[in-house]
């Protein structure tokens, strides 16, 4: 009887816990938040800096679908898909990832300010399928192979945006382009570890961070290499919405935060400790 009794109340114990923990906390901040995302890409991508953060957001939005309306667009130079790989000779390891909208059709929306949808099928089929999504208020901008190729577009993209932007991330060798566009200027930021001789060579006075998962200078966010791309995102969500609002998404993809910024083990592995930097 008392084992039957014991059992019963455990269960509806575990059952009342179980449930309280589903219930998704309140966004800490309730006005102004971010609506529409945009995914800058270029020729080739790495994977992670990309699907990182795009998998962060989705978390969010399926968390959140009934408290906020969240948009995603994914633009390009061109309707030409870009690459997952690093386009390298002599390999043959990627899938195409196409962009939802062009440069031009997004500018084509601004002129507009937004107030219409591109809807002239008849001298531009591709247009049909345009939806107006408004204004974009954070573009990420992936790093990759292709951020050593011509990104002289993706450049002036940026910089017409940024400030009309209301936030700005950038992953990996992303940062590049963010520097090439001068949004880096006179600011703390950090980028591929691995890959730190030249990603930062550009930019105007940028105060690069050597031990740092990630950056955040005003509505700048700058992610070192590769996995870091999710604990960028992870700190982005925390810093907008409440740190238990990305501590319940990270939950819920059953992932661990990375929760000090300048805790970056990579950059010794790498050889950008102090000593060695003294030594260069």
């Amino acid at each position: 009887m008392y084992t039957k009794t014991f059992t019963i109340l455990m269960a509806a114990a575990i059952s009342s816990t179980t449930f309280a923990q589903d219930v998704a906390p309140p966004f800490a901040n309730t006005s102004a938040t971010p609506v529409h995302f945009g995914i800058l890409l270029h020729s080739a991508i790495q994977p992670i800096d990309l699907f990182g953060p795009l998998d962060v957001l989705t978390g969010l939005v399926m968390s959140y679908r009934n408290v906020s309306r969240f948009e995603l667009s994914v633009l390009s130079v061109n309707s030409t898909p870009a690459a997952t790989g690093s386009r390298m000779g002599g390999l043959d390891f990627e899938f195409a990832l196409p962009p939802s909208i062009t440069l031009a059709q997004y500018r084509e929306l601004a002129a507009s300010n937004f107030t219409t949808d591109l809807d002239e099928p008849a001298t531009c089929p591709d247009k049909a399928k345009i939806r107006n999504k408004g204004p974009i208020d954070v573009l990420l901008v992936p790093g990759g192979g292709g951020t050593r190729a011509d990104v002289s577009n993706e450049i002036d993209f940026v910089k017409e945006i940024y400030p009309k932007l209301r936030d700005i991330i950038s992953v990996c060798t992303g940062s590049t382009i963010l520097a090439r566009a001068g949004v880096l200027d006179n600011k703390k930021a950090t980028t591929n570890k691995k890959a730190w001789a030249w990603a930062t060579t550009f930019g105007t006075n940028v105060d690069y961070q050597t031990h740092a998962r990630w950056v955040q200078d005003g509505n700048v966010w700058t992610g070192s290499g590769v996995s870091a791309a999710s604990d960028t995102a992870y700190a982005y969500v925390a810093h907008v919405f409440g740190d238990q609002v990305s501590q319940w998404v990270a939950d819920s993809n059953e992932y661990t935060r990375w929760l000090n910024a300048s805790y970056d083990p990579f950059a010794d592995r790498w050889g950008l400790g102090k000593a060695n930097l003294a030594a260069a």
